[in-house]
């Protein structure tokens, strides 16, 4: 009797190369996100002040940066477009980058409106007509810079661009509306001499001013 020898041959699917990358890197993004969280925090307000801290703000902030990636994945999903290696792991990290200079930006901006303007919602609107354009600009370059890529016959890329110009998109409209909004509630907490964080609960009677040797945006 002649003998038989048997071999197989085993692939992993692309599915399972995702599940097994996002599984060992998911700490990594984790701690890039809340290293992020707290140097926008600390940087964004005047720590370790407890009136003009923005530790709210900037959780609010890091939420619509996550917001912007979750949204720009269901819609992929929504155009049957798959999601590859490339995209679970870079576009968070794009999308956080982008995300994190906006909010720098806008806070920047409203800041440096004069302190003579006193309502809140005349604030923000000085600092959005000042920096609204250059992000509206820079968004819309970006996303077509990505969706340009789409034309590349390289299915990795191409769906690494899909993903990539909607989350520009999606981030951008977040930042006009949820973050800016939270800017105003966060501005009118500082106005009513209400603590961070915890301004529900807290009130301190003299405010003093914030100090300015902490880093500044």
């Amino acid at each position: 009797m002649i003998p038989v020898k048997a071999d197989y041959l085993a692939e992993r699917s692309i599915e399972d190369n995702i599940l097994l990358e996002s599984k060992q890197n998911s700490f990594i993004v984790v701690f890039s996100y809340l290293l992020m969280f707290i140097y926008v925090s600390v940087a964004i307000g005047f720590f370790p002040s407890t009136i003009y801290s923005k530790f709210a703000l900037g959780a609010v902030g890091i939420g619509v940066v996550i917001g912007s990636l979750l949204m720009a994945m269901g819609l992929t999903f929504y155009f049957n477009a798959e999601l590859t290696m490339i995209s679970a792991e870079v576009v968070p990290f794009l999308i956080l980058a982008i995300g994190v200079d906006n909010m720098f930006l806008i806070a920047r901006a409203e800041r440096d409106v004069p302190e003579v303007v006193t309502s809140v919602e005349d604030r923000i609107s000085y600092a959005m007509k000042e920096i609204g354009p250059s992000i509206f600009t820079a968004a819309l370059c970006e996303s077509c810079a990505f969706i340009i890529g789409m034309l590349t016959d390289v299915p990795a890329l191409r769906n690494f661009c899909l993903i990539a110009a909607l989350g520009v998109v999606c981030d951008f409209l977040l930042q006009i509306s949820i973050f800016v909004g939270a800017l105003a509630l966060d501005n009118k907490r500082i106005k009513a001499g209400r603590r961070d964080i915890i301004c529900c609960f807290t009130k301190k009677a003299n405010i003093e001013p914030p100090r300015e040797e902490w880093a500044r945006t």
